[in-house]
């Protein structure tokens, strides 16, 4: 992450999640690291400046970076030949987002630089409304490099250190802070007053609590497992139901090659027959019931019940 001179950002840490902070400066300028167990107060305010010579080379962007608390102002001056200084053009850009051309208000000065040019200077005064990193850049719309100088002023909101439960510092290298479980901690980090315009790159980590994911990977192992065995036992009664089914549905050797249609059983005689078709006298049928007795009651063709007789021919 970018920091900048006078800096102080806020992170919120869950010691369920995360053992410990550990933050990382290669160049050693003294990052310190703060640990709460509640917010912090925006409290504190303080001002650091710097101004430089600044080359802008032909038509491209000079920038520099730098992390701003909500309430923090910014008044900056910048001054180039007046030959060239329509061609420059001053934009601050919050986040990776917000791209804002500043409006300035233009003075007059009667100071030089190195060749004694003319020069033209304009200053503008912008307050920061969000925590946020911010960028200011300055564009060269001109066919040559310009020499510029710049004045930034800054007056900086920072958080109240002063009920910190622990701290380190990367005065030595690189430092850690472990948090307690299981409380929310807030997290913050400082860096001084350096004087300079140069972005300042920290590597800020978190040590993950591997107790904490193991024991969810074993939760969610278990719900699947809890899940598949409730399906596997829906299956195997499906199964089951199909099997009865089965069972109830197998033919035996009795049983008719055509689904059997119920007939009513009558008993008697003198009973007409139930088919339709060509006209016949009584003297064609049979004119009883033959109650049939063991295996020849079933038709040998059709495996059905024989409840009537018809008679085919005349003797």
């Amino acid at each position: 992450m970018v920091l900048g001179p006078s800096s102080s950002r806020l992170m919120q840490a869950s010691s369920v999640f995360v053992e410990q902070v550990e933050v990382r400066d290669d160049d050693k300028r003294g990052v310190f690291l703060y640990a709460f167990s509640e917010k912090p107060e925006l409290s504190y305010q303080t001002n650091w400046s710097v101004s430089d010579y600044v080359i802008v080379r032909s038509y491209s962007r000079k920038g520099f970076s730098f992390w701003l608390n909500k309430g923090s102002t910014i008044h900056m001056r910048w001054e180039a030949p007046t030959s060239t200084f329509n061609q420059l053009e001053v934009v601050m850009t919050k986040g990776e987002r917000d791209l804002q051309t500043l409006s300035p208000e233009v003075t007059n000065s009667t100071d030089f630089l190195a060749l004694h040019e003319p020069i033209s200077g304009k200053e503008v005064e912008y307050t920061i409304e969000e925590d946020d990193k911010y960028y200011i850049g300055v564009i060269n719309s001109n066919r040559r490099s310009i020499i510029m100088s710049m004045a930034i002023n800054v007056s900086a909101t920072m958080y109240d250190t002063t009920k910190a439960k622990s701290k380190c510092s990367t005065e030595t290298g690189s430092c850690r802070l472990r948090l307690e479980f299981p409380n929310t901690h807030y997290v913050i980090l400082t860096t001084p007053n350096y004087g300079n315009l140069a972005g300042w790159y920290i590597e800020l980590s978190f040590v993950a609590r591997v107790v904490t994911y193991i024991a969810i990977l074993g939760f969610i192992v278990i719900v699947v497992f809890l899940i598949l065995k409730y399906l596997g036992a829906c299956e195997g009664e499906n199964t089951i139901i199909d099997t009865e089914v089965t069972e109830v549905r197998q033919v035996t050797e009795t049983d008719p090659i055509m689904p059997a249609k119920p007939i009513p059983y009558t008993y008697g005689t003198g009973e007409e027959d139930d088919d339709s078709g060509d006209s016949s006298s009584s003297e064609e049928l049979y004119d009883a019931k033959l109650i049939m007795e063991g295996e020849n009651k079933v038709c040998p063709i059709c495996r059905r019940l024989i409840h009537k007789l018809r008679r085919l021919f005349h003797s």
